[in-house]
């Protein structure tokens, strides 16, 4: 009984330390993206400044900046693919968890471009939103359920 719980807590996560936002980071990033949510900077296409404006792969990297993690600036597509120091799992919906990147593609011509944080539940996001013209929390549904076409777990940490 007690080996079926140990593997059933490692398949869920629970015990790989490898499948997870490092503590001390996802800490951090979980507090600067708050920040950030309540300060709403507007949107700005490339923008990585909270007081000039930010993108959305801009918005994500201040937050994670800020955090100590060591990323860097790229784009979301790039992102997306571990690049640039954002390395992480593949998850599938359904099995993504607060504080997982989410990419979309809302426009055929840019897969993965443009990208949010899973916000305190599966079902709400956190965004640099161009049509709301600031940084916002939003339902997962309409087009950014739709457009939904990767998840992300990072790995940065412990």
């Amino acid at each position: 009984m007690l080996l079926w719980l140990l593997l059933s807590l490692a398949c869920s996560g629970w015990l790989s330390r490898a499948e997870a936002l490092g503590r001390e980071y996802a800490r951090l990033f979980e507090l600067e993206l708050a920040t950030l949510i309540h300060v709403q900077p507007r949107y700005v296409w490339g923008g990585i400044d909270e007081t000039t404006g930010v993108d959305c792969s801009g918005y994500v990297f201040l937050a994670a900046r800020r955090a100590g993690m060591p990323v860097r600036r790229t784009t979301s597509a790039r992102m997306a693919e571990g690049e640039a120091g954002w390395d992480g799992a593949a998850r599938e919906r359904g099995h993504h968890r607060h504080l997982d990147l989410v990419f979309w593609t809302l426009k055929p011509h840019r897969p993965n471009g443009h990208t949010g944080v899973v916000w305190r539940g599966p079902d709400r996001v956190t965004h640099a939103s161009r049509s709301k013209g600031r940084v916002v929390v939003a339902p997962l549904v309409g087009e950014l359920d739709r457009g939904l076409t990767k998840i992300i777990r990072l790995t940065i940490g412990d």
